[in-house]
């Protein structure tokens, strides 16, 4: 008669046999490569911006400046972001493509000031392994935004507006830690680029734990803070063309899930 121990045994095994799924992610080749598709991760980014803008000239026969130079930060404001993606990874290497839409607005009062960016993310990058699960990346980031800002002029009381479609290219390096344990996985990495190339500066950092209950379903949840500086020349403010430096910060919770092959 069979022990328990032999019953038990023979379930569990019976269990792989009919529901594969269910392996242990671990117990798969490591020396293969695994493609995730990302078809949906929904980000709720906290937003805010800073803008710098020289002082204005008078309208002709006004006398004097029109304004000072300004210098202004919203408020912080929750949004909503939409990102899809695909990883590939082997033993020593990855490489990673991404693509963010994001309604971002935020404002202040006294003075006011209020901006709206309508902006898109894509990134591609690629790491190699140095040591132990640390990895050396590069990679480019474009970014297009169209900004839209409403400022209060507090030498004069008006208000002026205006408007910059920016699309940039910048180039990216960064570091990626990356360790697995069973169906769990995390990955942190930071990133820095622009470097005048595109924006002035484009600085990024990214926590995410994935974990795989199935052998082609991953459930992925992280935290991401993006800061970009970009300077602008000719954007129409008012009735004036002037150069304008625009700071935009976003950070935030990001869930998702992933299809595995």
């Amino acid at each position: 008669m069979p022990t328990p121990r032999a019953v038990l045994k023979a379930l569990v095994i019976l269990t792989m046999v009919i529901i594969p799924g269910t392996r242990n992610a671990a117990a798969e080749d490591d020396s293969g490569i695994r493609v995730t598709i990302y078809p949906l991760l929904v980000k709720a980014p906290i937003f805010g911006a800073s803008i710098n803008l020289p002082g204005l000239p008078s309208i002709p026969g006004g006398g004097g400046d029109e304004s000072g130079a300004v210098d202004e930060s919203t408020g912080v404001s929750f949004n909503a972001a939409y990102m899809g993606a695909a990883l590939v990874e082997a033993n020593r290497w990855f490489a990673e493509v991404s693509g963010t839409w994001a309604a971002l607005s935020a404002d202040r009062d006294a003075p006011r000031i209020s901006v709206d960016s309508d902006a898109y993310f894509f990134s591609a990058r690629a790491g190699v392994r140095l040591v132990g699960g640390l990895f050396a990346t590069g990679g480019v980031r474009r970014i297009r935004t169209n900004l839209d800002i409403q400022l209060s002029l507090p030498s004069t009381g008006r208000t002026i507006s205006g408007t910059a479609k920016p699309a940039l290219w910048d180039p990216m390096v960064g570091v990626d830690w990356r360790r697995s344990a069973g169906g769990f996985s995390i990955d942190a990495n930071a990133q820095y680029g622009g470097f005048e190339v595109g924006t002035d500066v484009d600085a990024s950092g990214e926590l995410h734990l994935r974990w795989r209950p199935i052998r082609h379903l991953e459930l992925r949840t992280g935290y991401t803070v993006l800061h970009v500086k970009m300077t602008l020349a000719d954007v129409s403010i008012g009735s004036f063309r002037r150069e304008l430096v625009a700071k935009q910060t976003l950070h935030g919770p990001e869930f998702g899930f992933g299809i595995v092959f």
